[in-house]
């Protein structure tokens, strides 16, 4: 009986280590998430915010309205004609994007704009998506102010409420809105009633999520436009563009036209 008890108490012991080591784990990975947000300004240089970052991208800080600074990466040629603010989902930053920033500047010849949202990545301070279209006029504010002729608009899942909202607010129609697993109604913003879009429009969407693919169609209807591609699976946002190399052609195509 002793043995037998000596063998169970000493099961316990190693299930209780075994348990504070996980909680342990836990913890210390919870910290590094944090610290790597924590330790990331608007001003620090991109590689230590982001794994991959192209060539010629470059770190800028935009300033809201209310004087908030946004951290904001800008890839492309320098003398480009065209520029394109893209605005990524809720839980993304502008580390998520930067690849396909990179390869849409090379291969449309278009200057590209991406910020971290308020309280995401470089952006310090609290979440705050009513301020969102305000920001995402003066990103595209700052590429007509240096140098681009022609403003489009890419935007994802959650950040489709932010540049569907922001339209009307443009001083000139953008050049081309391009709309990745479009979500119309996120928070206090409700794009669902369509502002006047623009000729060009061009979307894409999964058509594994019925909400997203019913506002990709909706989109599609309303701008009159042929451009529209279905890909039949659940994959969202980030990921659709990840794993298709045809949603990835899509938006690059998108951005192209924008050069034109």
């Amino acid at each position: 009986m002793s043995g037998s008890r000596g063998h169970r108490t000493l099961a316990t012991w190693v299930l209780v280590g075994t348990g504070l080591l996980l909680v342990v784990a836990a913890v210390w990975a919870v910290g590094l998430v944090r610290g790597g947000a924590e330790s990331s300004a608007p001003d620090d240089p991109l590689g230590q915010q982001c794994e991959e970052v192209p060539d010629d991208a470059e770190r800028i800080v935009l300033t809201g309205a209310d004087d908030f600074r946004l951290g904001a990466a800008l890839v492309g040629p320098e003398d480009a004609a065209a520029g394109l603010v893209l605005r990524q989902g809720a839980g993304q930053t502008i580390c998520d994007w930067l690849p396909l920033a990179g390869r849409i500047a090379d291969e449309a010849g278009v200057r590209v704009l991406l910020f971290d949202r308020r309280g995401k990545g470089s952006s310090p301070g609290d979440d705050d998506l009513a301020a969102e279209p305000g920001d995402t006029l003066t990103a595209a504010s700052w590429l007509r102010s240096h140098g681009a002729d022609r403003v489009g608009l890419v935007a994802s899942s959650m950040g489709n409420s932010v540049m569907f909202t922001a339209l009307p607010d443009l001083p000139e129609a953008p050049c081309v809105v391009v709309a990745v697993s479009p979500v119309l109604a996120s928070g206090p913003l409700d794009a669902s009633r369509l502002p006047a879009l623009p000729d060009d429009v061009w979307v894409v969407t999964e058509t594994g999520n019925g909400s997203v693919s019913s506002y990709a169609e909706q989109i599609a209807q309303a701008a009159e436009t042929d451009h529209l591609l279905e890909i039949d699976t659940e994959a969202h946002s980030i990921a659709l563009v990840r794993r298709y190399p045809e949603a990835a052609d899509f938006v690059v195509e998108a951005a192209g036209s924008c050069a034109r």
